[in-house]
């Protein structure tokens, strides 16, 4: 019987199942026609099962974990075809991906699971349920756009799996490195001492190192956490955390006077680490707080991606910045319509996935991503304000170490037993009150067994007691908004999800107040007249011609 190893981090991803929150990667996708069974199942055997994890299950004996091909692998056991109560519409399909969010997956076969509405608006919908220990939320997006075409009439031929590019990125030569480690060491000061101090509690979880590795990670002293997860050489493809941070240090061998700029790397992890350590926690809202056991799930209709793009090149933001920035506002909204007051200076940290995988290696299964803390400005009601805002905290993120560093600590995670890890993730999921997603999909409109996907969603877990996950997943031209919420804190997501485009549209009305001169140095009254209780999203999306009176009393302020 085959059996692999599992890698740190994903053994990580493995144990993180809680009661409150389960790791499992969700997703839906809607068909404008019935979807042809007999196709499909010839498409996932021909370009989903040659992937091996959807084959294996998982033992775990507490002091690793490994792959263990299923030889009694049956595709039915893993494909359900079910119909929908009542109407079969939105609402209940959405409780039906509620109620499956909520439900573990069968450890004693491989960790995935698909069910077939027969049902659905006239078509057919699709739930996928994979575990996050297989691979990470960007890898199944392109899992599972491997089984479907861009002609409906394409053949179901199968699709061997994808094999990565070998990596073209340099070893680290230790034994050449002795003198530029005391170099850094040098250059760093003072400092050298505090990172030491602060990475010293990771060190002793390292020990599953051997021969020449130990002695040459010996060498590198309090250096060895974050180096250990950049290098090629490290003890497994987990702790491994992309080519970016991996060539800097590579560098230091082809030119040791490039010493001083890795030692400012160094301080930058050691800051990181740091700042991790000691995470304020975000605004409390009534999003955060103690989970229970029960999903609710809610999604938008798409928007167009092109308004998007046009909005951010105004603004000079990504098209990201904007997407986050009119979901802080439909929080903010959602909040305030509550009847809970809300300051300025209100923030909520929602972890951010950041894809770590080197060029070459985006199929490759496994969790190959670190996390950042985004903070929404949600206490900010101007929704200009609020986009220049979210660029300015997006940048300060990605000119950061915190991605790589997080993935370094889940591998060093995946080492430690169950209780240490369930103790060190909690008091980081606590934190923050959400996770969220944003994947850009396909630009075309894809095909599935001869039926066209009209959407395409999905969900990533959340740990802890983080229990708020948002999605935002372009697809064909649009941009799809999902969210998924536990029931203690927010059992009526669809109303979040209503102020998505409604805060999008107040960033296109506020553009054209801005471009006819009536905002002036008066946000405040502009922000008052959005955000006025009882307005409607057609008053609001005609309101960009003020009364003679409100103009006055900007002129008049303005001046």
């Amino acid at each position: 019987m085959a059996k692999h190893k599992m890698s740190s981090v994903d053994t990580a991803w493995l144990r993180m199942d809680s009661t409150n929150n389960l790791m499992m990667i969700v997703g839906v996708m809607a068909f404008a026609t019935p979807l042809d069974v007999k196709r499909f199942k010839t498409l996932i055997e021909g370009r989903l099962l040659v992937y091996p994890r959807f084959r294996q299950y998982v033992v775990d004996d507490g002091m690793a974990a490994h792959w263990v091909d299923d030889e009694n692998f049956d595709l039915d056991a893993h494909l359900h075809r079910v119909r929908l109560p009542g109407a079969g519409g939105e609402k209940e399909l959405q409780a039906m991906v509620a109620d499956l969010a909520s439900e573990r997956l069968d450890k004693g076969k491989p960790l995935w699971q698909m069910h077939l509405i027969e049902n659905y608006q006239g078509g057919s919908a699709l739930i996928t349920r994979i575990h996050h220990c297989i691979a990470d939320g960007i890898a199944l997006i392109g899992v599972l756009l491997n089984m479907t075409d861009e002609d409906p009439n394409a053949p179901d031929t199968p699709r061997e799996v994808v094999v990565p590019q070998k990596s073209k990125v340099k070893k680290f030569a230790i034994a050449d490195a002795g003198d530029t480690i005391a170099n850094v060491f040098t250059s760093l000061g003072p400092l050298g001492q505090q990172i030491q101090s602060l990475l010293a509690p990771a060190i002793p979880a390292l020990a599953p190192m051997a021969g020449a590795a130990q002695t040459a990670f010996d060498k590198l002293g309090p250096l060895k956490a974050p180096i250990e997860s950049a290098l090629e050489s490290a003890v497994d493809e987990g702790m491994k955390i992309g080519t970016r941070v991996v060539s800097k240090y590579s560098r230091w061998v082809d030119d040791p006077t490039q010493a001083i700029d890795s030692a400012k790397a160094a301080a930058g992890v050691a800051q990181e680490l740091a700042y991790l350590a000691t995470m304020p926690t975000d605004t409390p809202t009534r999003l955060k707080g103690k989970t229970g056991t029960v999903k609710c799930v809610a999604w938008s209709d798409p928007i167009d991606l092109v308004r998007v793009k046009d909005v951010g090149y105004i603004l000079g933001a990504s098209v990201n910045d904007v997407l986050l920035a009119s979901v802080a506002g439909a929080i903010r909204g959602y909040i305030v319509s509550k009847g809970d007051s809300i300051a300025d200076n209100a923030l909520l940290r929602a972890f951010v996935p950041v894809n770590l995988r080197p060029k070459g290696k985006e199929y490759k299964l496994g969790n190959h991503f670190g996390l950042v803390g985004l903070e929404l400005p949600i206490g900010e009601a101007n929704p200009i304000a609020r986009v220049f805002e979210v660029r300015r905290r997006m940048n300060g993120l990605k000119n950061g170490y915190q991605a790589a560093v997080s993935m370094a600590l889940l591998g060093v995670l995946g080492y430690v037993p169950k209780a240490v890890q369930k103790q060190a993730l909690g008091l980081l999921s606590d934190k923050g009150s959400a996770v969220m997603t944003n994947v850009p999909g396909p630009a075309n409109p894809l095909y599935l067994a001869g039926s066209k996907i009209a959407q395409n969603m999905f969900w990533v877990p959340q740990s802890g007691n983080v229990g708020v996950g948002v999605s935002i997943l372009s697809y064909a031209g649009g941009v799809q908004f999902g969210l998924i919420t536990d029931r203690k804190l927010c059992p009526d997501p669809e109303n979040i999800i209503a102020g998505f485009a409604t805060e999008f549209d107040k960033l296109m009305t506020a553009l054209m107040w801005l471009e006819n001169g009536y905002m002036g140095a008066d946000a405040g009254a502009f922000d008052a007249m959005l955000l006025a209780e009882g307005r409607s999203e057609e008053t609001v999306a005609t309101s960009n011609k003020p009364k003679p009176k409100a103009r006055k009393r900007v002129a008049k302020k303005k001046a």
